[in-house]
């Protein structure tokens, strides 16, 4: 029994990192030729599938803040898999076959999950961050923009005064937007809202386009941005301070208020049941 287990455990390993590097090796492939589209349109298809997955996982790890490629983030999800695969087997060896397999299978799918999981959660911790640190950031920008000068150069003067990732990255689109012939800083500022999927800097870059194509005023819309975003920060530390209170108050209640009472009604309690018997 227990070699049975562990040639499963082994051949599962060895089809996941097989699977791995299918992955990594037919991620690169830019360009398919015709004869091969036309004999095997399935592994065509299959690789298009992989360059899709490959893109939408490079996107998500840009708006963690990751640094890895999608191929390293892969092959650890794959090998994380087979190692609690092996686990799961080795736990299981007092189950039977089908039970054996249903541990395998959670071993495979925890595996996988986890750093999709984890992936998620860095995102969305990133994105607070970058809001958290946009608001200051607007309310430095409308009292410069109210001692003169345009917009830009305003919002130039608070980048390089600012410390912290948003300003670094809008002090990089700045500088990239100078170059001649290059995309203006608007339009990288939109496409830079919609990679991090933040509305707020996709809504100053819609107000600073309008001041330089209509010449509307800067000051009123950031100003009402900032109040906006501060407004939204606030319902959300009010809706988590409530979460934190429920947390505490819900075990505190269950553990020590709902014992206590019992303690009090016990000696009732007996006595009433001592009188009816």
């Amino acid at each position: 029994m227990p070699d049975a287990i562990f040639a499963a455990g082994s051949l599962v390993a060895g089809a996941l990192c097989g699977g791995g590097v299918l992955v990594v090796s037919g991620i690169h492939n830019e360009a398919v030729p015709r004869r091969i589209r036309d004999l095997a349109p399935p592994a065509v298809a299959t690789t298009q599938h992989l360059r899709a997955a490959r893109a939408w996982l490079a996107r998500d790890l840009e708006r963690a803040g990751w640094r890895e490629s999608p191929e390293r983030v892969t092959a650890f999800a794959i090998a994380l898999s087979a190692c609690l695969a092996m686990l799961a087997a080795s736990v299981g060896a007092v189950l039977p076959a089908g039970g054996l397999a249903v541990m395998c299978g959670l071993g495979i799918v925890s595996g996988l999950g986890l750093p999709v999981l984890t992936l998620k959660s860095a995102i969305a911790r990133r994105r607070r961050r970058l809001e958290g640190e946009l608001v200051p950031l607007l309310e430095l920008f409308t009292l410069e923009l109210s001692g003169g000068g345009s917009a830009v150069t305003a919002l130039g003067s608070v980048t390089m005064q600012v410390q912290g990732e948003l300003a670094a990255d809008l002090r990089r689109l700045l500088i990239a937007s100078q170059v001649a012939g290059s995309a203006t800083f608007e339009t990288r500022l939109i496409d830079y809202s919609e990679r991090l999927q933040i509305r707020a800097i996709g809504s100053l870059a819609t107000i600073l386009a309008a001041s330089r194509e209509y010449g509307t005023g800067v000051v009123h819309g950031v100003r009402a941005l900032a109040t906006d975003l501060r407004r939204a920060q606030r319902r959300e530390l009010i809706a988590h301070s409530r979460r934190a209170l429920n947390q505490v108050l819900v075990p505190a209640a269950v553990g020590v208020l709902l014992p206590f009472l019992a303690i009090l009604m016990f000696p009732a309690v007996s006595a009433l049941h001592g009188n009816l018997r």
